[in-house]
């Protein structure tokens, strides 16, 4: 037993043999490389208390050296002036002590559309160190634009009058605007009180009016009900894509059906692709009606849908009020 099982994990090919080797000898030469370097290092060796104290202080030296920042251009040296960030030029920060790099990030920043609003916002400059920041905050000077629209508040009416003329002949003189003219602007107000509407027939606008229903809203009920075929109970309007449970709950009370009859479709004569379009039926359905239909030489009663597999009860109470067999 154990001579089987050293020929069977103990045995190496003549690659493995030499991949082995290879491998411990790499090791070997590893592990000795720290000390042949050591040995090889030139070292100077101290003989003397004196000597050992003037490389500790050298030693030291040269970590103040590299521990050292580099020392930042006091504005002062160069000359503080009061400025305005959103005016200044490359060269006027260069002469506050910025550097040209973070003097072309700064025009990049007032190109792109930014502004400074406030001395504070020079913090946000990247590149510029705090030191110099607060060294120039207290020189800002930022010019405030207050363009005048010649309105007295929001929604008030302009105190300008405009006139529109027009010239060359081009219009009638009795055309043109007259010069008391005056536009007005209205606040926007809340929407009216919500009536009752006829789900059925209420187009797009109709059923803005209703509460939480915008454009969006409005347009997918209008299209789950052409698909459809129409709706023959309220609560189908739940069932419109995206439509949040809280937003039918304040329209239900304004829902109604009026006498608008139902689109129904044949079962003996629709195509698959047809049926396949109605919400309540889709490919599956569509494909095993047409299937029966067909060996079974098309449907005899509205109630024939029960023998497929897919029609439990609730998908045939809500199928049955949109199909028929003339």
């Amino acid at each position: 037993m154990w001579k089987s099982f050293a020929r069977e994990y103990l045995r190496f090919s003549r690659k493995e043999r030499f991949g082995i080797i290879t491998l411990v000898i790499l090791m070997i030469i590893t592990g000795y490389i720290p000390d042949l370097v050591f040995y090889f290092q030139q070292r100077t060796p101290v003989t003397g208390r004196d000597d050992l104290k003037a490389a500790v202080l050298a030693f030291e030296a040269g970590l103040a050296t590299a521990e050292k920042k580099p020392a930042v251009l006091s504005p002062a040296s160069a000359g503080l002036f009061y400025f305005d960030p959103n005016t200044l030029s490359a060269a006027g920060w260069q002469q506050l002590g910025v550097s040209e790099r973070t003097a072309v990030t700064i025009g990049k920043y007032l190109g792109s559309g930014g502004r400074f609003r406030k001395p504070a916002d020079l913090g946000k400059i990247y590149g510029l160190p705090p030191a110099l920041c607060s060294l120039l905050m207290p020189y800002v000077r930022i010019e405030s634009k207050e363009e005048d629209t010649g309105f007295s508040g929001r929604y008030d009416r302009p105190s300008r009058h405009y006139s529109r003329r027009y010239s060359g002949g081009h219009r009638d003189s009795s055309r043109r605007y007259a010069r008391n003219d005056t536009i007005s602007f209205t606040r926007y107000g809340k929407k009216a009180p919500a009536v009752p509407i006829d789900i059925n027939t209420a187009d797009s606008t109709v059923w803005q009016s209703l509460p939480g229903i915008g454009a969006g809203y409005a347009r997918r009920i209008i299209a789950f009900r052409n698909r459809l075929g129409g709706f023959y109970a309220v609560e189908q309007v739940a069932e419109c894509y995206g439509l949040p449970d809280s937003t039918f709950q304040k329209i239900q009370p304004f829902l109604q059906i009026g006498n608008s009859s139902l689109k129904k479709l044949d079962l003996n004569l629709t195509d698959e692709k047809s049926l396949a379009a109605h919400p309540y039926i889709r490919y599956k359905l569509a494909h095993l009606i047409v299937q029966y239909r067909n060996s079974h030489a098309g449907f005899k009663a509205v109630s024939d849908l029960r023998n497929l597999p897919l029609v439990d009860e609730i998908i045939y109470r809500k199928i049955e009020h949109y199909i028929e067999i003339k």
